[in-house]
């Protein structure tokens, strides 16, 4: 496979990217703006293999949207004197992911694919709009040609792969062009290959800079959570600062192996209970898709904590980790099972630090419950974490 390097840009420092179509650009920030807002990550060079078998890195910038949390934007600038069908005088290709909470936000005129339900894409300024049904797509809609498309929801669906949640996304290409006062409206054609998705690789290798970032500003007490959302609830539930944690995703054990690889002293997950309980058997890695396990633990320390083998079985039957754990409450057993749990985290997680010095302590929590257990002898590891996060927080 031949690869374009990234050295390969005109005068003015603009990359050249003559040879590719406008779909497979906006495919490439389309991939940059999910993955900021799903997962954190944030590219400066997406990679495209085309189909003639080269790998094209096309350079993408953040746009900043300080006013919501919820959008996520990406540039791709390809200058005024490109060659790519569809963006004559266009110097800018933008994408705009924003996360919707409702279906009414939705604009009527907007493409969907049935693969992927909860993708929405349209066209705002500089995108033509069709005034005909002609062979790119429909009247009214963004001048977006199918195979654009499909590159499109293709490079934002290999991003959903790994955030293990599925939610509503409303995808916006817009242009920019050379001339200021009567906006080019242009067409986005084409796809020539494929957006290279996001990988486990990725994910990993922006937690371990994360992580040594840390270590080399001179913090040695760390906390971690899986997921991005509920930071918010989780500080206020535990009474430490998430202001500088670690998001680890679904890679718990491989975020530990790291932290203690680089030589942290102490380490503080605290998540989710449908993450954190995994851990009691033994699932590092938890991705819905990889392993589950939370029926089966919960199931197995009702009976250890005193339950029946009935009970045990109303567990196995039971399909939420909040159903799961209101039954538990009916009864009466929340938190003795909580605290089987724990006990066995620790044996699974000091086994996976091995002989490394690190300290750790783990914490379940819920939004009804509040906090679930703790692992066991994590006094000092929780005042520790504490007291350099609460420190971090308010430091100017």
């Amino acid at each position: 496979m031949d690869t374009v390097s990234m050295g390969q840009r005109n005068s003015n420092g603009i990359a050249i990217l003559n040879n590719l179509t406008a779909g497979a650009i906006t495919a490439a920030a389309t991939k940059a703006a999910c993955a900021s807002l799903l997962l954190r990550i944030n590219y400066d060079c997406v990679e495209f293999h085309t189909s003639d078998d080269r790998l094209v890195p096309i350079p993408v910038r953040f746009i900043p949207h300080p006013e919501s949390n919820a959008i996520r934007e990406y540039a791709v600038i390809i200058g005024p004197n490109n060659a790519i069908e569809g963006l004559s005088g266009v110097t800018e290709v933008h994408v705009s992911v924003e996360r919707v909470r409702k279906l009414s936000d939705i604009p009527d005129k907007i493409y969907i694919k049935p693969e992927f339900i909860n993708l929405y894409l349209g066209g705002g300024e500089g995108v033509a709009t069709l005034s005909e049904n002609i062979d790119i797509g429909i009247a009214g809609y963004a001048a977006i040609d199918k195979e654009a498309r499909n590159l499109i929801f293709q490079a934002a669906a290999d991003v959903l792969h790994f955030a293990d949640v599925m939610p509503l996304l409303k995808i916006i290409v817009s242009t920019k062009s050379v001339q200021q006062l009567s906006q080019t409206q242009c067409a986005i054609l084409g796809s020539g290959g494929d957006v290279v998705p996001t990988s486990q690789n990725d994910i990993l290798m922006d937690v371990a800079r994360t992580i040594q970032e840390q270590y080399d500003s001179g913090i040695r007490h760390v906390v971690a959570a899986p997921g991005n959302s509920g930071h918010k609830y989780v500080q206020d539930a535990v009474h430490v600062s998430m202001a500088h944690c670690i998001r680890c995703r679904n890679y718990l054990g491989n975020t530990i192996d790291m932290a203690a690889t680089v030589g942290m002293e102490n380490f503080l997950l605290v998540g989710n209970a449908s993450k954190i309980i995994r851990l009691a058997a033994g699932i590092m890695d938890t991705h819905t898709w990889n392993a589950d396990g939370r029926r089966e633990v919960l199931s197995l320390h009702t009976v250890l904590a005193g339950g029946t083998i009935s009970q045990a079985r109303i567990i196995q039957d039971i399909a939420t980790t909040d159903q799961m754990l209101s039954k538990l409450t009916e009864w009466g057993l929340r938190d003795a099972v909580m605290a089987s749990v724990c006990t066995k985290i620790k044996d699974y997680v000091q086994n996976r630090i091995g002989g490394k010095s690190m300290k750790f302590g783990v914490i379940p929590v819920h939004y009804s419950y509040g906090v679930l257990g703790q692992t066991p002898d994590i006094s000092e590891v929780f005042a520790a974490v504490s007291r350099e996060q609460f420190a971090l927080s308010v430091k100017k």
